[in-house]
């Protein structure tokens, strides 16, 4: 479980066995959010330019952060490497996106960050070449 107070979360709250397929957010805005805007899994590494689950969408006003992207625990490639993309956030009190989770290589990209207090937060950890 990542968050209990967030606008929208999308397949936080599921075990790996159990599955969650086939849900996408796109082009939505949230604002005013309690703890994240967005609490989303991210996508294959490589596909931001195709991938459709998770695209143009905004947080703003947050108190806490614009958006949390995770490794999808549904697959096992996320351990290596995930992604995630096409997401703006403003005015957030904390940071506009988080991605705090274990990965050993973690790939943002078509981001756009305005006036958050502390901007883009990632943190990768895992096995691999340091």
């Amino acid at each position: 479980m990542l968050d209990l107070e967030s606008c929208i979360v999308i397949c936080a709250y599921n075990e790996p066995d159990t599955g969650c397929e086939d849900i996408s957010l796109t082009n939505s805005i949230v604002g005013g959010c309690a703890f994240a805007g967005i609490v989303s899994p991210g996508h294959e590494c490589g596909e931001s330019d195709t991938q459709t689950n998770f695209r143009n969408n905004v947080a703003h006003s947050v108190d806490g952060s614009g958006a949390h992207i995770f490794p999808d625990p549904t697959k096992n490639s996320h351990l290596t490497c995930y992604e995630g993309s096409h997401f703006a956030a403003y005015k957030n009190s904390q940071i506009g996106l988080g991605t705090h989770y274990f990965s050993s290589e973690i790939i943002m990209t078509n981001m756009t960050m305005i006036d958050n207090t502390l901007g883009i937060n990632i943190q990768t950890s895992g096995n691999g070449p340091k």
